[in-house]
């Protein structure tokens, strides 16, 4: 009997895909219903790895069904004959129906990102959460929050006690030799908010009042200041001790001890400076005089050194108390800002993305599954979640509940729910962002279990992507510098399931290059290895885009870009996608700066250069036009800036593209900016200011998806490749930190004693060694987040080095090779500790390599470009029109113009819950150009009327639950979809929007929908139909 639960560790190219692929499929095979995928969610967490899932197994049944997979050796479809017991002919008749089946009823294959299944449940649930209908889900959250910081800077100077704790904040930073300037350490601050780890023990705090940190932090003062006086007093105690025993300072080896406890008496508290010696040893040892005097010091040396101990526990008990007291003003900034954002959502309907999880934790976890799955109009009984290891708390929490009533109950057939997790806690590079590692870890060891039923736990340990050399070279380097980790079970993973099975694909080639470490290290060395690297493989006939370059930060694989275009070699990294950076996008830019300030000779001096396109006389082309810019427009191309200023920034640069004939060669560019306009006049309105400030915000960020095909060697982060692979990697740069000292972290320590009347009993730590000897809780703090970070840096070292197929190349610095692993500090440290450790290190020696780089088998072929797709524009002269570059746009043919008003009308209803409604809906058609013109006073008309119409009204009206266009799966798996359903009490009004002639199939339609609701266990009210066309008439049929 198969197992319900099944749990898979899945090490790097292990076959993940294949392997969930295969379960998905055996599912829908072993059932009997053709609807059964409807019971299946399988959730992700990138929409890449969405469309990668649904593309295999849409891909696998297509294959399956074609007739010659019976005389083919495809594994896939032998090993589901084998597990699902059918025969070869069987699977391939009923891989046909179910392909069609599948694609007919699309929008319940539910493969989905996490995120996009909890937005769901919250849409579902928006009115029992008191959440406007129309909410969006906020993915910028660094621009709200900027937002949020200026109008806590705008509260200044009118609330008191925000203004003096904002100055507070200001003279710390003035007395750390900072800049006075907080907006932006108040960004960086408040993005904490964001972060699942941080905003559990935020949310105690969000009833505390400005006074209450207030209150805290006279209290802690008081506390440091009464300790700073004890240890003056202790030290003076000391030294007079010292002298009333008959020993002079000058008899102690260079006074030493004695000066310990004067800086300490004259005022000296910081515990880095005074216990970075070996003065505790000596006492320890008896060794406190200089080795010619022989008098007997026992008595004196145990006094001193009971002395010792107690004025350090005390110093750095005031070490603990400063460094809570250096964060309760940034901790009562967070609680404000924190205020204001959540003023900014309100007002704006917004959700952040990141406050997802923890609303449905808050009020949607508790509710009876049965009830949510009823809301959700979906019942799964079978659940795929990949990469597990980066679920954060919230995520797996808020699954629970669903996943345990499928395993833990049985259907009518007495059948049981499955739930399979897949994942490799090796891979889990997203920490930062909330995921949680250790849940996969504890389940593979079976420390915790949230449901009743046992797991059965499977490792896919054969590499199936990586030839032989490169899996050797892995096995035996991670084996090797695992005892870096302090902590014993990830130390364990890395000894033991990093070790991975050969496939039959021998050979591939290993190459580790060390450049000689100097005074001023600079980016030219790493530059000019990977060039040498390139030139290696292209001499062996492969092509560019057989190399991805592989880098720790967005800012190093600018500086190899740019080195390698100077050197004629074709790349594609962020920068070289980065919308900003395409001509004709800066061009549109400027354009827009010109506008909105025609004195602004940069931007003038922009356009010109552009408008040159490559004119000899640049300078004089320049030089001419730059003072008579706008009357230079006019008469060469009759574009008038002044009548531009009337109109809104998409309709400014429709007609830019069209005058200055833009849309050839840089159509995805375009498409791109446009969408982004239109977000952004929707979000901010359509003021070329406004857009103005989003774009310079953002633009640095707004880039296209890498284009496939394309001959170039790809420049990426190395947590963009997660879950890629290809046939050569170039890591350079390998050389970063274990823990990157730079990154300034923060911890939660719960107090080992009360601290002023603090009920919450946890402070913000700023992290550092200091916290080992602060108490047991801040020990325990820090040592967790050591290994946690350890972890991290080892695991993005595993991703890098397990994406090649068949060549890897790093590219790293040379140090001292150190013989103890427990010294390592970076990357560089591991790889000579490795080569060490093999044997083959030697001290002139800084290449090494393992297997060989064998030529090509296949010739270089021209990569064949994709189907050119026109950006097609109209200028503002013509219609008036804009365009929707939108996959939503639904403007057809003048044809079909009768319809299309139709379908707008029906789409606005279908958006529309209650009255209130209205206005935001046709707003946002009309923002985003679906409706406009004379049709669009009709449709607006058309819906008006619908929804205040006497005998449709009352439907409208917060009085009835609404359903709109929700699918109810009947008894034979077929789906039906009522346009809208009114449920008030235990009775149901349904509601159908037609346009056209009266038909006998419309009635029949409803009764369908009518006897749906009744198998419900509601009774009809009403079933209406509304012929919507030059007027409106509801049409109520007899129930």
């Amino acid at each position: 009997m198969d197992s319900v639960f099944t749990i898979y560790s899945a090490s790097a190219g292990s076959g993940k895909t294949y392997t969930l692929t295969k379960n998905y499929l055996r599912l829908l095979f072993k059932g009997d219903a053709l609807g059964r995928f409807r019971q299946i969610l399988a959730l992700t967490f990138t929409n890449k790895a969405v469309g990668e899932m649904k593309s295999r197994i849409l891909d696998s049944l297509h294959h399956f069904s074609k007739k010659d997979i019976l005389d083919s050796s495809n594994s896939l479809f032998q090993e589901l004959c084998e597990e699902t017991g059918l025969s070869p002919n069987e699977l391939h008749n009923r891989s046909k129906v179910l392909l069609k089946h599948l694609l007919h009823n699309y929008s319940f294959f539910d493969v989905s990102t996490i995120d996009k299944f909890n937005h769901r449940i919250l849409k579902t649930f928006a009115r029992d959460l008191q959440l406007s209908q129309n909410f969006e889900v906020e993915l910028d959250t660094d621009s709200l929050l900027e937002k949020a910081v200026d109008r806590l800077l705008d509260r200044a100077g009118s609330d008191k006690a925000l203004t003096k704790t904002l100055l507070a904040f200001s003279y710390e930073k003035v007395d750390d030799n900072k800049s006075w300037n907080i907006a932006y350490d108040l960004v960086e601050m408040g993005k904490l908010l964001f972060q699942e780890n941080h905003s559990v023990h935020l949310e105690k705090l969000k009833n505390k009042s400005i006074a209450d940190f207030d209150l805290l932090k006279n209290s802690l003062l008081d506390q440091i200041q009464q300790q700073a006086q004890q240890t003056k007093e202790k030290a003076e105690s000391v030294l007079a001790k010292i002298l009333d025993d008959g020993f002079q300072f000058e008899e102690f080896p260079r006074q030493t001890l004695p000066n310990h406890f004067k800086k300490i008496r004259d005022g000296e508290q910081s515990v880095k400076s005074l216990y970075n010696n070996q003065l505790e040893k000596n006492l320890l040892d008896g060794n406190i005089l200089k080795a010619s005097d022989t008098r007997d010091t026992a008595l004196l040396s145990e006094y001193l050194l009971q002395e010792y101990r107690a004025i350090k526990k005390s110093l750095y008990q005031r070490a603990y108390l400063r460094n809570i007291y250096g964060n309760v003003v940034p901790m009562t900034l967070l609680n404000e800002i924190s205020k204001e954002l959540k003023e900014i959502e309100n007002e704006q309907d917004l959700i952040p993305i990141s406050a997802l999880n923890e609303l449905i934790s808050k009020e949607i976890k508790g509710q009876p599954v049965p009830f949510i799955y009823e809301r959700l109009g979906e019942k799964y009984r079978h659940y795929f979640i990949d990469e597990f290891q980066d679920t954060s708390q919230l995520q797996w929490e808020n699954l629970i509940p669903l996943i345990s009533n499928a395993l833990e109950s049985e259907n009518e057939q007495s059948g049981r729910g499955s739930l399979f997790l897949v994942g490799d806690v090796k891979q889990a590079i997203y920490r930062w962002r909330g995921g949680r590692a250790e849940q996969f870890l504890n389940l593979l060891g079976l420390k915790t279990n949230p449901f009743n039923i046992q797991p059965n736990i499977k490792t896919l340990d054969t590499n199936w992507r990586s030839a032989s050399e490169i899996i050797a070279f892995n096995n035996a380097f991670f084996s090797s510098v695992a005892p870096v980790l302090g902590d014993e079970v990830y130390r364990n993973l890395f000894l033991q399931d990093s070790q991975q099975k050969f496939n039959p694909n021998l050979g591939g080639y290993v190459q580790l290059s060390f450049i000689e470490k100097t005074t001023t290290p600079g980016d030219d060395e790493f530059c000019i290895e990977v060039l040498r690297t390139i030139q290696e493989v292209l001499s062996k006939n492969y092509q560019f885009s057989d190399m991805c370059i592989l880098v720790r930060e967005n800012k190093k694989g600018g500086i190899l870009a740019d080195y390698l275009s100077r050197n004629k070699i074709p790349v594609i990294s962020p920068d070289s996608l980065l919308l900003a950076n395409n001509p004709t996008i800066h061009f549109l830019a400027a354009l827009l700066r010109l506008l909105n300030n025609t004195d602004d000779k940069t931007a003038a001096f922009e356009v010109l250069s552009f408008l040159a396109d490559e004119n000899p006389q640049l300078h004089d082309f320049v030089s001419i036009h730059l003072e008579k810019l706008p009357a230079f427009l006019l008469e060469r191309f009759e574009l008038d800036l002044e009548s531009l200023k009337r109109i809104s920034v998409y309709q400014i640069l429709e007609n830019a593209i069209d005058t200055f004939q833009l849309a050839q060669g840089a159509e995805a560019y375009l498409t791109f900016f446009m969408d982004f306009v239109l977000e952004i006049e929707k979000k901010e309105g359509p003021g070329i200011l406004a857009f103005l400030e989003y774009w310079e915000d953002k633009k640095g960020s707004l880039s296209l998806a890498a284009p496939e095909g394309e001959n170039a060697i790809k420049i990426m982060t190395i947590h963009k490749a997660k879950g890629l692979e290809f046939p050569f990697v170039i890591f350079p740069y390998a050389n970063a930190a274990l823990d990157d000292k730079r990154k300034k972290k923060k911890s939660w320590v719960v107090s080992d004693d009360h601290i002023s009347s603090w009920s919450e009993g946890e402070f913000l730590l700023n992290t550092s060694q200091e916290m080992l000897s602060y108490n047991t809780n801040s020990e325990l703090a820090y040592l967790e987040e050591q290994n946690k970070t350890q972890m991290d840096a080892l695991n993005v070292l595993y991703v890098a080095l397990t994406r090649a197929e068949l060549g890897l190349f790093v590219i790293t610095e040379w140090n001292p090779p150190i013989s103890d692993i427990q010294k390592a500090t970076t990357y560089s440290d591991l790889f000579l500790y490795h080569l060490n450790s093999e044997g083959v290190l030697t001290e002139t020696q800084r290449q090494y390599s393992f297997g060989k780089l064998l030529h090509s088998a296949n010739p270089k072929e021209e990569i064949s470009e994709d189907n050119h797709i026109s950006y097609i524009t109209r200028s503002m002269g013509e219609t008036g029109h804009k365009i929707s570059t939108t996959s939503g746009q639904l403007w057809g043919t003048d044809a079909e113009k009768a319809i299309e008003i139709g379908n707008l009308v029906h789409f606005a209803l279908g958006k529309i819950i209650y009255l209130e409604d209205e206005p935001s809906v046709l707003d946002e058609l009309k923002s985003t150009g679906q409706i406009q013109g004379e049709e669009g006073k009709m449709i607006s008309n058309l819906v008006h009327n619908t929804v205040h119409h006497p005998l449709l009204k009352e439907y409208f009206t917060s009085s009835y639950t609404i359903y709109n266009e929700r699918e109810i799966l009947t008894q034979g798996g077929s789906p039906l979809r009522p346009d809208r359903i009114a449920i008030q009490k235990n009775e149901a009004t349904l509601i159908d929007f037609k346009t056209g002639k009266v038909d006998p199939k419309h009635k029949a339609q409803l009764e369908r929908y009518g006897d749906a609701i009744k198998s419900m266990g509601f009774s009809i009210k009403n079933s209406i139909i509304v012929y919507i066309d030059k007027e409106v008439n509801p049409l109520f049929l007899n129930t």
